[in-house]
């Protein structure tokens, strides 16, 4: 499997902060390795906080009436500014389009995603507008938890190519889904890859201590066990692994993976998540959520095949206009 295979359907959340734009940036790199289309995605979540966009007809029909005008206003306003941004990219011979959209911003993008099986969301982690704070944490740790597609959520400081990935695993099946589209993305960008497994103490199992014969160490088993499970895993990758960092660790694995990747320099994190549930393991919702909090560099989330958002599917199609696309 290869990054054309992984990705061929982009959506990027776009407010216009600088935040975003950097989200653009990943998508465009992303897109150029794989070709895969972009369509940007503004969501207007509240028309009263973004009424100095508008006219004044527009602000007396908010107050007396349905807001429709308001509405139409807005929605040319942002076409506007994304045909713009997106003017360069098209004479760079990307595909991109762009759509406005009236909601809540983690459930119009779960949205768009479930109507067009987008294969990958990409966001900035803050946002800088003054009367939209679209892309803060809160969108990002909803999005991680019930969006079904993968969600990159972009550091400005760490965008475009990566040159140094790190991949989590707690060997199930949805940590061999982001291990292995984290070990393409590296491939592709000529990157070093870092594949990490944390023992987490607390969460031993009693049949694994059952089985450590009486005198041995702890530790010592189950490292070994461990290192076992990784050259199995690390088989079931397949491909060339030349150029594969395996580190085995232990800890609390949000805080073993913040420390491993700033060791590393790492440019992107990827990781598995099964949203928030009562499933133990390494790679939850919780983990991820914590990991975007405190790493410094990019976070890839990556959801198990067969997953299902808690956000009902729309009854609408998300179709991009053949206006929204510059020529």
């Amino acid at each position: 499997m290869n990054t054309q295979e992984i990705y061929d359907r982009i959506l990027v959340g776009m407010d216009f902060s600088l935040y975003a734009e950097a989200a653009l940036k990943q998508a465009v790199w992303i897109a150029r390795q794989t070709g895969a289309r972009i369509v940007l995605a503004h969501t207007i979540a509240n028309l009263r906080s973004a009424v100095h966009w508008t006219s004044n007809e527009a602000k007396i029909d908010l107050l007396t009436g349905a807001g429709d005008l308001m509405q139409r206003e807005l929605r040319e306003a942002s076409d506007t500014k994304m045909r713009k941004m997106i003017v360069n990219l098209n004479a760079m011979d990307l595909d991109v389009k762009f759509e406005t959209l009236l909601g809540e911003p983690f459930v119009e993008l779960t949205h768009a995603v479930q109507s067009e099986g987008y294969d990958l969301v990409l966001i900035g982690t803050r946002g800088l507008a003054k009367w939209e704070q679209f892309f803060v944490g809160s969108t990002a740790k909803r999005l991680i938890r019930k969006c079904p597609g993968s969600v990159w959520i972009v550091k400005k400081e760490h965008v475009g190519q990566p040159k140094v990935v790190l991949a989590a695993t707690d060997f199930s099946d949805v940590s061999l889904k982001a291990v292995t589209h984290g070990l393409r993305l590296a491939q592709q960008a000529g990157a070093e890859f870092h594949l990490l497994h944390i023992v987490d103490s607390n969460d031993v199992s009693d049949d694994l201590i059952s089985r450590i014969p009486k005198g041995s160490s702890l530790r010592q088993e189950i490292n070994e066990e461990s290192s076992r499970r990784l050259e199995e895993f690390l088989k079931s990758l397949g491909g060339d692994r030349t150029q594969l960092q395996v580190h085995l660790s232990w800890g609390t694995p949000w805080q073993e993976i913040r420390r491993i990747s700033r060791h590393q320099a790492a440019d992107l994190i990827v990781i598995g998540t099964v949203g928030r549930s009562g499933i133990k393991g390494l790679l939850l919702g919780n983990t991820a959520e914590k990991v975007l909090d405190t790493c410094d560099c990019s976070i890839l989330t990556v959801k198990p095949d067969g997953f299902v958002s808690p956000i009902e599917s729309p009854s609408w199609r998300l179709h991009p206009g053949p206006d929204s696309r510059e020529s």
